[in-house]
């Protein structure tokens, strides 16, 4: 791939400061300067008395300390002239706190600002890249190319800092002028082990994307709160009560780390972020304490919806359970229309009562959720309350028809056809952010008060045990998924007829794929194929889901052909593994079983993964077992 005109980390020290600031700071050189030679002239030249010396240096230091504050207050304007430029579409009613909030972690800026400096000369696309799950997707948004964060982002920078018609870029561009764009890979259920899983393939998917200028994306946000903690709910659309420190909880830290360590060891210079969501199911954990804790220790900067939203979306509760702790209601003279401050993206007039818009209640704007949940409408506060299961004293009344004449349902603005996933609203806050985040990094730069070195490897890691182990779990050769995760969809296709098995999604919303058997006898039987160069050590995982209820066992058996694929001979190796679905922490996740170990030549080339569930154990309430994956890596080590 082409790499001329790529961006490269400036030598520490040396990152270029923008033009208006550069001058300012040449004008107190010059004053400095200027000061040192008057006096000079003064007491060498003119030949002054002592005390008229004295007297002229001391209004000379007068003067110049005047000219320095008056030149470093210039440029502190000129920085914030741009800063706010830049930030002028904000969403109206986001305060300072509001964004004060967003910045849970600011980490190290340096690649933040780097980010901003190929945006601001103007002279190739700027390429940033969303991973996430259905949150990213947009999913519920009737237009979700136009709304939709990602979306959002590149129409902001190309808005912002169009590339000039005599850049290098568009020159060489035949085809006409390119645009900085937002490569989303998103996927419905994709979590932090996801990605871990999959980095060789998004690392393949985005070289074929990403300009000739570049070698590398500038940006990259990952969204995966939400998922990683109940990514693959089979019995409730929400469920209320979650673990902090679940079982798998260390697992998914792993994933997390193993993400973040492999993206800064193959993109020297790419600014990564964590995006934390939230959902309006009060008691539902996400992954925020655990994403903290690996942005920490490789200091990626953190930019928290839920920090700027979901304070005031408590206080809101408070204070309408006060007035009506039956349907959360308000009365109708207390909605006070805005004063004229448009949404854009919705060219609809804001309004809001008890709170500030967008924390207080607003009408709901059903044109902007998709046809398919729009005449199920928005969810109102008594809705999230009551399926958040913390009202056990009474009960709520929350239809439209329950609400008390004369009161409103309160509906908050960032939120509309589920407790999940944003409204346009809330896609336009989130885009806030992360433009509030650039901004920032860039008025410090200009300032002067930017990152002076950039954030390298850790010598230390978080939670791996090694650097080894970091390595061999980003480098997963074969990943074998039941549906599309990212852009590549190697698919998980099973060798013959699956015995009790079928391809089928259980969840309510009908979008967690698996193959899923459920007899209660047990007996139910499929093999799936894994087909790697032979002469190597492989670990094989199956990854199943992992609930709270419902679930069965299974024996898993890898059989071993090496080389040996089309010649009908027994396997020359069998490893047999016994899988439990059931997990006492109370929360639903697909969970990554390694099956072979790295010791043992477990898989050496062609081996099939034999999956046979066992009769319901008594005392359980269903015989469930769903497969997701069956993937390979090398082995880290072979000693026998």
């Amino acid at each position: 791939m082409a790499t001329t005109n790529v961006r490269r980390a400036p030598p520490h020290n040396s990152r270029s400061l923008p033009l208006t600031s550069t001058i300012c700071k040449c004008l107190l050189g010059f004053i400095l300067s200027s000061w040192i030679i008057c006096l000079y002239l003064m007491s060498t030249l003119i030949g002054c008395s002592p005390q008229n010396a004295s007297i002229a240096t001391s209004d000379l230091l007068l003067h110049r300390t005047t000219l320095v504050k008056d030149a470093t207050i210039l440029v502190q304007s000129t920085c914030q002239a741009e800063y706010s430029r830049i930030v002028s579409q904000q969403t109206p009613g986001l305060t300072p706190q509001d964004l004060l909030r967003s910045r849970a972690l600011i980490g190290n800026q340096y690649r933040l600002e780097g980010v901003m400096e190929a945006l601001s000369s103007r002279e190739r696309p700027v390429v940033a890249v969303v991973a996430g799950g259905s949150i990213s997707l947009g999913h519920g948004l009737a237009n979700p190319d136009q709304h939709r964060y990602s979306n959002r982002l590149e129409n902001w920078m190309n808005e912002m800092y169009p590339l000039s018609p005599e850049s290098t870029t568009n020159q060489d561009n035949n085809k006409g002028q390119q645009r900085h764009k937002v490569i989303n890979v998103a996927s419905h259920g994709a979590d932090s082990c996801s990605m871990a899983k999959r980095l060789n393939v998004m690392y393949s998917d985005l070289e074929s994307k990403l300009p000739p200028s570049s070698d590398e994306p500038d940006l990259i946000i990952l969204e995966f709160a939400v998922n990683d903690y109940e990514g693959q709910d089979h019995l409730v659309q929400v469920r209320y009560q979650a673990s902090v420190f679940f079982e798998g909880f260390m697992d998914i830290t792993l994933c997390s780390e193993v993400v973040i360590h492999s993206l800064l060891k193959r993109y020297k210079n790419t600014a990564i972020m964590f995006l934390e969501m939230q959902t309006a199911i009060l008691p539902r954990k996400t992954g925020a304490l655990l994403h903290m804790g690996v942005a920490t220790h490789y200091q990626i900067p953190v930019i928290s919806y839920a920090e700027t939203l979901f304070h005031g979306f408590a206080e809101l509760i408070h204070k309408l359970e006060r007035m009506d702790p039956i349907s959360y209601s308000f009365a109708d003279s207390e909605l006070v229309l805005g004063s004229g401050d448009n949404v854009t993206f919705l060219s609809t007039t804001t309004s809001s009562t008890l709170f500030p818009y967008p924390h207080g209640c607003s009408p709901c704007q059903p044109q902007n959720i998709i046809s398919q949940f729009r005449q199920g409408g928005c969810k109102s506060i008594c809705t999230f309350v009551d399926r958040s299961n913390i009202v056990r004293d009474r009960k709520l009344k929350c239809k439209a028809n329950d609400i008390p004449s004369g009161r409103k349902e309160c509906f908050v603005p960032y939120l509309a056809p589920d407790a999940v996933h944003p409204s346009a609203v809330g896609h336009g806050i989130v885009m806030d952010l992360l433009v509030h985040s650039l901004a920032s990094a860039q008025r410090s730069s200009c300032e002067g008060a930017g990152t002076p070195y950039q954030n390298e490897l850790p010598m230390t890691t978080f939670v791996a045990k090694t650097t080894n182990e970091l390595k061999v779990r980003e480098d997963f050769l074969v990943v074998n998924d039941v549906a599309r995760i990212f852009s590549r969809w190697d698919q998980l296709k099973p060798v013959g007829n699956p015995n009790g098995f079928e391809r089928y999604a259980d969840d309510l919303l009908k979008q967690r794929m698996g193959w899923i058997a459920t007899d209660a006898a047990g007996g139910s039987k499929i093999t799936f194929p894994i087909v790697l160069p032979p002469g190597e050590c492989y670990v094989v995982y199956v990854a199943i889901l992992k609930s709270y209820n419902g679930m069965g066992t299974m024996m898993v058996e890898v059989r071993d052909y090496g080389d040996k694929k089309e010649m009908n001979e027994p396997p020359k190796h069998s490893t047999k593994k016994k899988v439990d679905g059931l997990w006492q922490s109370p929360i639903s996740v697909w969970n990554d079983v390694q099956i072979t170990e790295d010791n043992v030549a477990g898989c050496t080339g062609y081996c099939e993964v034999d999956i046979t569930t066992d009769p319901t154990i008594s005392g359980r309430d269903g015989n469930k077992v769903k497969i997701l994956t069956v993937s390979a890596r090398r082995c880290s080590r072979v000693q026998n």
